[in-house]
Parts: structure tokens; C-alpha cells; sequence
């Protein structure tokens, strides 16, 4: 079996161009397309509606979402509005008008009252997958009673959902704000979403050439000033970081559990009240001594 603590594989732009390239399913395209600039799930996108498709307002409405605290029987789940990028507008007013005003986005081919089944997607993406020679296995899943239907199970490095895991980790490095990313994935938890700041090296990356790089841009600056002015500063390195942004940041990296992030933020406010009272005791009295030298 996989390891669950295991981290996800993070596609690269090279990778999404190749595995793109490999598809030759116009509604597989624009399936991925969708499902990666708007970090959906592989069921989230097949059910999707197109009246719940709004362009002018450039978002999407995904109804009854995963819920871990679903109910057995009902509705699956929650609902949830999902922004559309700007750049995805045009391809999906295109694909509108293609579908002729039917209910679904990915309607079956059986019948346009039926939407795309999540299998066919997957079968689908898996096609494009080996196409872009992008089929590595991650593990196989062992299973101690084998039947006819029930065989030992390959899990690939890159599946439908990465497309979702790239969303996340771009909109994380864009923004270091898993607050948001957590809000636009559905997760009801940040803990959930930790992951993403895990996988993402960006900012190691970022702090360790702005280490080895000021010499460098000493040596620039010295031979020729006008080519160190493009040199960016990483923003870690731009100024110090508050109390509160240092928590946030190692509780993104799972270095402290919930509890623990709790009472930390728990006693900070604690400290910032006591000293606002003492602030506000010293004020007091520095008026009353006023009062008295009058």
C-alpha cells in the first residue's frame, strides 16, 4: 500500500504542456482545462452545470462538493463558488457554444441529457498520461484476497487530481496565503491544505540564492551599478517577520498541531492585552500626576 503521509507529486509547466499536448479528446481538454485553473475535482468537473456557469460574474457554482461530514443518506455534500481566471473566459465561452445550450458542461456522448462519467475521464486522462510518456508508477496496491475483478492495482505519480495539487501549490506560491487557498479548494479545515505549503520549495529556494547571491551581486554592482537594479529581493528577506506571521508559517508546515497553534495565538493575545492594559495604567497615571502639578 501507499504511504498516506506520503506528499504528492507536484507537476511541472513542462510536464502540463506535454501531458496537453497528448490529448486528442477536444472534451478531455477542456475537462483538464478546467479542472486545473479552477482546482476542481474529477466529479466536480463532470457535474458541472452550465447554468451554473456564470462568465459575467466569472465564477463557478460546484453543488453538493465532498463533505467529510456528509451524511450517510442526502445530498453529498456542500456547495461552493469557485472564481474563474480571466484567461479561462474565452475557452469556455467557446466550449458553451459548441455544447448548444445543453444542461451539462460535459455532456455523455450516449445522450446530452447524461453527463460525462467520471470513469470515461480518468480513462481518458490515463490515455493522454502514456501518450506523454508520463506513466511512472508511484506503488502498487496489494490485495490479500485476489479475484477476477480484484487485482493487484498500479497507482500512477500523476493522476487526474494533480491537476487540482498543481492549482494549489501555484495559487500558494503566488499568494503564501493557505487561508485562501484552503477557501478556494472547499476544505473545511487549513489543516487540510498544509500540505501545499509542504510540497512547495519556492521559498527555500528563494532564501537560499538570496544567501549565495548577495556576493555575486556585491561583484555586480561593483563592475557595472545599472545591471544590479533588476536584482529582485525575495520577499522572506525583505523584513522581519511579525509573532503572528511566524506562527502562521510553521503551522502551514505541520510544525505545530492545532492545539498547539491555539495556545500560542491564545497566550500572544494574552501578552498583547496585558501590555495594553499596563500601557493604558501608565497613561492614567502620568495624567493624574499632570492634575496634581497643575
Amino acid at each position: 500500500m501507499g504511504n498516506k503521509n506520503k506528499l504528492p507529486d507536484i507537476l511541472t509547466k513542462e510536464e502540463l504542456i506535454k501531458l496537453f499536448e497528448a490529448m486528442i479528446r477536444p472534451k478531455c481538454v477542456i475537462a483538464c482545462f478546467v479542472a486545473l485553473v479552477c482546482g476542481l475535482r474529477v466529479r466536480e468537473v463532470c457535474s458541472l452545470q452550465i447554468s451554473d456557469i456564470n462568465l459575467e460574474r466569472r465564477i463557478l457554482k460546484i453543488r453538493d462538493s465532498k463533505n467529510p461530514n456528509r451524511k450517510k443518506q442526502g445530498n453529498y455534500g456542500k456547495d461552493r463558488i469557485v472564481p474563474i481566471p480571466e484567461v479561462a473566459i474565452s475557452p469556455i465561452k467557446k466550449w458553451i457554444e459548441i455544447v448548444e445550450g445543453g444542461k451539462w458542461f460535459l455532456p455523455s456522448a450516449k445522450s446530452p441529457d447524461l453527463r460525462l462519467r467520471t470513469k470515461t475521464l480518468h480513462i481518458w486522462f490515463s490515455e493522454a498520461r502514456e501518450r506523454a510518456k508520463l506513466d511512472e508508477v508511484d506503488y502498487i496496491v496489494k490485495y490479500k484476497k485476489k479475484t477476477q475483478h480484484r487485482e493487484d492495482t498500479a497507482i500512477y505519480k500523476f493522476r487526474f487530481h494533480h491537476l487540482r495539487h498543481f492549482y494549489a501549490t501555484y495559487i500558494y506560491e503566488k499568494t503564501r496565503d493557505l487561508y485562501a487557498v484552503a477557501n478556494l479548494l472547499g476544505h473545511n479545515q487549513v489543516t487540510t491544505t498544509q500540505i501545499y505549503a509542504k510540497v512547495s520549495d519556492k521559498q527555500m529556494k528563494e532564501t537560499i540564492d538570496f544567501a549565495f547571491n548577495t556576493p555575486i551581486k556585491t561583484q555586480i554592482f561593483e563592475k557595472n551599478p545599472l545591471a544590479a537594479v533588476n536584482y529582485a529581493i525575495p520577499e522572506i528577506a525583505k523584513r522581519e517577520k511579525t509573532p503572528l506571521e511566524i506562527l502562521e508559517d510553521r503551522f502551514a508546515r505541520g510544525e505545530l498541531s492545532d492545539i498547539e497553534y491555539q495556545n500560542k495565538i491564545r497566550l500572544m493575545r494574552l501578552a498583547k492585552d496585558h501590555l495594553k492594559d499596563k500601557k493604558e495604567d501608565k497613561m492614567g497615571v502620568q495624567i493624574r500626576e499632570e492634575k496634581i502639578s497643575q
